[in-house]
């Protein structure tokens, strides 16, 4: 018999201690909703990134827009140039920080414009943008042999981890947790006329026979979870060059138990012990069976009930981010065709969730003892890869996938005097990503932007349409066109785009003369906005890559051509003609950037950025 404690208070260390590094594709960490946005997926150089980010992989040929698909705007188009030839390429991510505007670019190089060369000056730039949408000023830089694999602000600041605040940024490096339980033992008043037995001991005749010797219960053993206190070790900065060590803490509140409307920690708690583990994304409860004062208020059970079973088939989860303190929060689930388990042992790995079963077995009446017995003892163990769907696993799995010291761990809340083995009980946790990247979209006067980052040249649908209102099939392209061709991807919604269609986004047509060319290749696709004015980044390290673009285009192009010729209506001939001149248009452009390559994309002179302009 264990040894009695009477509304004592205890506090138990559940450690789950582990240590990520940076870059990691496996990283822990336990850090508050509070200081992290929603989830929001958008493109990461954080994970197989090169030094020099190829142009994208050839999209899907863009459909003709039709007159109600564009909108002309008058634009004006500046560049921004600078006299002493800086520019930069392989953009990063892009982020505000204390109002700012900051953007990576992992190249830095000295343009020629006469020749169009560049020569590499640095790497691993941190450049801000400064308000006034015209100049943009390098923070800091590397030598153009440095290793930015080894660079901690580099590392740190393209992270999917980076958590961005309004004073710092900083990443988690560790993360431990305190796990605080209260515990109980419960005495049975004498006077309650209980008859559930506690197997105490066993005799052995002298042929080996055992038999197993019963009394009442005399006390019961309660405990519920209070809460979970997370340490965090972090790496922070205030400038986003130097990086210090810092720490914090969160507590998470469990749900209390609830004599009248009990909750999974039950009307005073469960019995045995609680193992928390974190899975794909929730929390795990597993506490074995509730004190047999829930199921039994008197510690009474009719013999004629015929059996029970005291333990239960459930576990709880909750998703990673919601009140834990809310008992409305915590979903039931039910281990498939499990015993009803008094005790859990739980494990995992990357991949699984590993349980081991405990269960009493049947209880039955023994009229010997004028008791509620149990025969035997059943274990079982189960796995699960989703968190929901379970499968029995053979008893050798234990001794073949438990982890050891050195392996992957486990975790649970105990009582004070059961003892803890040399394994550090822990949960496993992924690091959550921090703050989402932005959106490459921007917004100007209540209406959204983006670029339709194609990889074919966009023909100049106005002048294709003029064109075709003329009745006319030649279209003759020139080498400005397509330089300018860059005009022609920018594209509006007045949708929100996280609600918007694809046919809410309209192509912006300009409907004045363009003086300044953009080379439609030469940036990427984020959008910034300063003083009413729209700014698009020059990326020196866009390279275009060709495969079948001109044969396809030079194939449609042939096809509505055939189509004009055998039309019957004018509507059929205006419809046919302009696929067949924007088509072709598209054709003429690849084939003179084929003849040409891509250095025939840089600007004539060292050009920073764009910045449109738009009534």
């Amino acid at each position: 018999m264990k040894k009695n404690f009477i509304n004592k208070k205890m506090y138990f260390l559940l450690l789950f201690l582990i240590i990520v590094m940076i870059m990691s594709c496996k990283k822990i960490n336990l850090l508050s909703p509070t200081y992290i946005p929603p989830p929001t997926e958008f493109p990461s150089k954080d994970d197989d990134k090169e030094e020099i980010p190829d142009y994208p992989n050839p999209t899907p040929l863009p459909t003709p827009p039709e007159e109600g698909d564009i909108e002309e705007k008058p634009i004006e188009v500046k560049p921004e140039v600078v006299a002493n030839g800086t520019v930069f390429g392989g953009y990063g991510r892009r982020f505000k920080f204390k109002n700012d505007w900051y953007v990576l670019a992992t190249n830095e190089y000295q343009y020629e414009p006469n020749t169009k060369t560049l020569n590499p000056t640095g790497k691993g730039a941190v450049l801000r943008i400064e308000n006034d949408g015209s100049t943009i000023t390098k923070i800091h830089s590397l030598s153009s042999g440095s290793d930015l694999e080894k660079a901690e602000y580099w590392t740190n600041l393209n992270s999917k981890k980076l958590v961005i605040t309004d004073t710092e940024v900083n990443i988690p490096i560790k993360a431990e947790s305190q796990g605080w339980a209260t515990n109980w033992d419960y005495k049975i008043p004498d006077n309650v006329d209980n008859n559930i037995g506690e197997s105490l001991y066993a005799i052995v005749d002298e042929n080996g026979n055992r038999t197993s010797i019963y009394q009442k219960m005399t006390y019961e053993i309660f405990g519920y979870i209070e809460k979970l206190i997370i340490h965090y070790s972090n790496r922070s900065s205030l400038d986003l060059l130097n990086w210090n060590k810092t720490s914090s803490s969160n507590v998470f509140d469990f749900p209390k138990p609830n004599f009248n409307n009990p909750n999974f920690q039950g009307r005073f708690g469960n019995a045995i012990q609680n193992s928390i583990i974190y899975f794909k994304g929730k929390i795990f409860v597993f506490n074995g069976h509730l004190g047999i004062y829930d199921e039994y208020l008197t510690y009474y059970i009719e013999p004629r009930d015929g059996y029970f079973y005291l333990g239960k088939n459930e576990y709880y989860t909750i998703e990673w981010g919601k009140d834990m303190s809310d008992a409305k929060n915590w979903v039931t689930n039910h281990i498939r065709n499990a015993s009803y388990a008094r005790w859990y042992n739980v494990w995992y790995d990357e991949n699984k969730l590993y349980v081991y079963t405990l269960a009493d077995g049947k209880y039955t009446y023994s009229e010997e003892w004028k008791l509620w017995t149990n025969s035997r003892y059943m274990s079982e163990v189960y796995t699960t890869e989703d968190g929901i769907n379970w499968k029995e696993e053979s008893y050798d799995i234990i001794n073949k996938y438990k982890p050891t010291p050195a392996g992957k761990s486990y975790g649970y809340v105990a009582r004070s005097d059961e003892i803890i083995n040399e394994t550090n009980k822990m949960i496993g946790f992924e690091i959550q990503d921090g703050t989402p990247f932005e959106p490459s979209y921007t917004e100007l006067n209540g209406k959204y932007y983006r670029t339709f980052n194609s990889t074919y040249p966009m023909p100049p649908i106005k002048e294709i349409m003029e064109t075709v209102d003329r009745f006319e099939t030649n279209f003759t392209v020139t080498e400005e066109h397509i330089k300018k061709s860059g005009y022609y991807q920018l594209q509006v919604s007045s949708v929100s785009p996280d609600k918007a269609q694809e046919s809410d986004w309209v192509n912006v047509v300009p409907n004045n003369k363009l003086t300044s060319a953009i080379g439609w290749e030469s940036g990427g696709a984020d959008l910034f906005t300063f003083n009413s004015k729209i700014v698009r980044l020059v990326d020196y390290d866009r390279q275009f890559k060709l495969n079948s673009q001109y044969e396809t285009a030079l194939n449609l192009s042939q096809k509505y051509y055939a189509l004009l010729e055998a039309s019957k209506t004018m509507d059929d001939y205006k419809k046919y003609d302009y696929y067949f001149l924007y088509y072709k248009a598209m054709a003429d452009m690849l084939k003179i950037i084929k003849d040409n390559g891509s250095d025939y994309f840089r600007p004539d002179e060292a050009v920073t950025h764009y910045t449109f302009e738009i009534n």
